[in-house]
């Protein structure tokens, strides 16, 4: 009786450690978040790299030409931004199954239509930016202009703000990951608010700011680290 009250006690006490005590079940996702979370992490940074440094303005002359000039990195970008957002269901899949395992139902669905949300906007971007550099290659300074603005105005950064933000509140509940990801997540996700909503009246570029990426980018990296290593 002894014995097993201080087993019920280790094992309690193991659970309430996060990323211990995990079994097979629960390491499958994990690593599959993890691993498909660095790839689009990776991808991600390339995509970011090669769209550097931007239009100095937005123009349609300076928008015309720098698309035309640079019309086999972007497309190459591109190609890598929609790569990268195909893993991410990858990543979606296993975080969601991770959370269900948990018993956070909730979470895991706020995280999946959020998930759903930024990869379908992601790829609209992609097309769009895409139809951009083929429509400058020829000189259709009506169809930039209009492809740029449809481009730039794409609410992205709205999606990666709750994509960030229910991922670190379902991170929070569960405990399955140090909780300083969780309250780091929380406030990535109101910086990128931020900037979707003063994007909106034209004082600031949400997610052109070197910020905006850059933060995106490290708090996935670090997230992705964590899940690998939450096995323990």
């Amino acid at each position: 009786m002894v014995q097993t009250a201080a087993a019920v006690c280790y094992d309690a006490r193991m659970a309430s450690q996060p990323g211990e005590g995990l079994d097979a079940t629960h390491r499958e996702p994990l690593h599959l978040a993890g691993g498909a979370g660095l790839v689009f992490a990776a991808l991600y940074l390339a995509h970011v790299v090669l769209q550097s440094p931007g239009p100095a303005d937005g123009s349609v002359i300076t928008v015309t030409a720098y698309f035309s000039e640079r019309r086999f990195e972007l497309l190459l970008s591109e190609a890598l931004n929609g790569i990268g957002l195909i893993v991410l269901v990858l990543f979606l899949a296993g975080l969601v199954g991770l959370l269900r395992q948990a018993g956070e139902h909730v979470g895991a669905t706020a995280v999946l239509v959020s998930g759903t949300a930024f990869v379908a906007l992601g790829l609209v971007s992609t097309a769009a930016e895409t139809a951009l550099v083929r429509v400058a290659a020829i000189g259709e300074r009506a169809a930039v202009l209009m492809l740029f603005e449809l481009q730039s105005t794409i609410p992205v950064v709205f999606a990666i703000s709750a994509f960030t933000g229910t991922i670190a509140l379902a991170l929070l509940r569960t405990q399955q990951l140090p909780r300083w990801l969780g309250v780091a997540g929380l406030g990535a996700s109101a910086v990128f608010l931020m900037g979707a909503v003063l994007s909106i009246f034209g004082t600031a570029e949400g997610e052109s700011l070197p910020l905006g990426p850059a933060l995106f980018l490290a708090w996935m990296l670090v997230l992705c680290i964590g899940l690998l290593r939450a096995d323990g």
